[in-house]
């Protein structure tokens, strides 16, 4: 078994406790946080009201998640008309580019190709 050193390996502390730096930086971590705590505190809240907390919800039924299912359809549907909008649109443009060089190929003005 090896043997203790004579010496502590820890610096010595003041028989007072803890020196006046020592304390204000305590005091500032501690600050710091519970300023993170009070922060995830109200984040938790806003969550919680929003969906309603776990505790506090009654076990979903399954009309409670196809309404949920509903709500997600319904953004997504929004995304797919937005893009269906933007398809038609561009389809509406080379088509009317197509008759614009059609009538134009028939006037003469353009030529075979």
């Amino acid at each position: 078994m090896p043997a203790r050193p004579a010496t502590p390996t820890t610096p010595a502390r003041p028989a007072a406790g803890l020196t006046d730096e020592e304390l204000a930086r305590a005091e500032e971590l501690e600050a710091a946080i519970m300023a993170e705590e009070r922060e995830a505190a109200t984040g938790r809240e806003r969550r919680g009201r929003r969906r309603g907390t776990e505790d506090d919800v009654a076990p979903r039924s399954r009309s409670a998640l196809s309404g949920s299912l509903a709500a997600v359809a319904a953004d997504e549907y929004r995304y797919v008309s937005r893009d269906l909008r933007r398809i038609a649109i561009v389809f509406s443009a080379l088509f009317a580019i197509l008759l614009v060089i059609f009538a134009l190929h028939v006037a003469g003005i353009v030529g075979n190709f």
